[in-house]
């Protein structure tokens, strides 16, 4: 490239814009990727209220006396919550939130509890306050000689 005798500007080589150009691209790349993630809200694990969980039938949970008459108790490995909203009668649940997945933790004033955005779920999993719209989906359980197992 010849340039006119009164032109001062220095030419640049077309490698040197393509090494641009091609860490820009890079660059970008990175930047799009950094962006994605796996992040949850309260570093509360978020799964679909569908997802297969834990736990074979005849797995043994614990001892029925765990769970409280009006109240109940998390099995997190199981991914269940078992309630006994009367004396012997017992409810399985999952502990996925059919709001956005993440996994309800506590179980409190007759109610069951999701971190994320406060949805509370009655002993039998119906909907007590949103934002949930739908109930947890039943666990079948079994109890017997004391113990409360999966069905």
């Amino acid at each position: 490239m010849t340039l006119p005798e009164n032109d001062t500007r220095t030419p640049v080589p077309a490698v040197a814009r393509r090494a641009v150009l091609a860490g820009a691209g890079v660059a970008a790349v990175g930047a799009v990727a950094a962006c994605g993630g796996g992040a949850t809200t309260d570093d509360t694990e978020q799964q679909q209220a569908g997802d297969v969980p834990q736990g074979a039938p005849g797995t043994v949970l614990g001892p029925a006396s765990e769970v409280p008459v009006g109240g109940g108790k998390i099995y997190s490995e199981a991914q269940i919550v078992v309630t006994q909203p009367a004396a012997g009668q017992f409810t399985g649940l999952s502990t996925i939130c059919t709001h956005a997945g993440c996994t309800v933790n506590a179980v409190a004033d007759g109610a069951i509890v999701c971190p994320c955005h406060q949805s509370r779920f009655g002993l039998d999993g119906a909907v007590v306050q949103g934002p949930a719209t739908q109930p947890l989906p039943q666990r079948p359980v079994t109890v017997a000689d004391g113990s409360i197992a999966l069905a």
